[in-house]
């Protein structure tokens, strides 16, 4: 692709590809600035390499609901919905060397590791737009490790239902 020099909103100067988005390389130059993502630019799309520790755990969204905050699971950290059949919510993970297959995850939760691509705003797909649930800060860089939300997500729900000290500090009990 040939390419010239070119101004973003924000002042930088980023190299415009020919038939790119400037949309697209203004945000793949914050990504990459601001969080040191490993990212890449195909077709109409922004993908996140997920590589260098970082991964994600991804679940089912439907009608604004998702297994994270069902479970009491919700991660700190930036989380993506992702358009597809079905929406899925990607929280953005540190591998932290997790091992787990396939067969040990609750259902509809999928882990995604190295070499998987993530698919970043502004891209928008044949479903819709891929968009932040949370948005990163570059303020808190920090990722939750991917074992501690994988353990959070396979938790039983009926826990607390077992121990009535809990349940009554949290008002359950009239």
């Amino acid at each position: 692709m040939a390419g010239s020099m070119g101004t973003v909103s924000s002042g930088a100067t980023v190299k415009v590809m020919d038939g790119v988005s400037p949309k697209l390389l203004a945000a793949a130059q914050f990504y990459k600035a601001n969080f040191a993502w490993d990212v890449e630019i195909q077709g109409n799309s922004l993908l996140l390499c997920l590589s260098g520790g970082m991964a994600a755990v991804s679940v089912p969204f439907r009608g604004g609901e998702h297994l994270f905050a069902a479970t009491a699971a919700l991660p700190r950290g930036p989380m993506l919905l992702v358009p597809g059949a079905p929406f899925r919510a990607f929280a953005l993970v540190e591998s932290d060397d997790c091992v787990v297959s396939d067969e040990e995850l609750p259902k509809g939760v999928l882990f995604h590791r190295s070499p998987t691509k993530a698919l970043l705003p502004p891209t928008v797909t044949s479903r819709g737009a891929v968009q932040w649930l949370r948005e990163p800060s570059p303020k808190d860089r920090w990722l939750p490790v991917a074992s501690g939300v994988i353990a959070a997500l396979s938790r039983p729900q009926w826990r607390s239902h077992r121990y009535p000290l809990i349940r009554a500090a949290r008002g359950e009990f009239s």
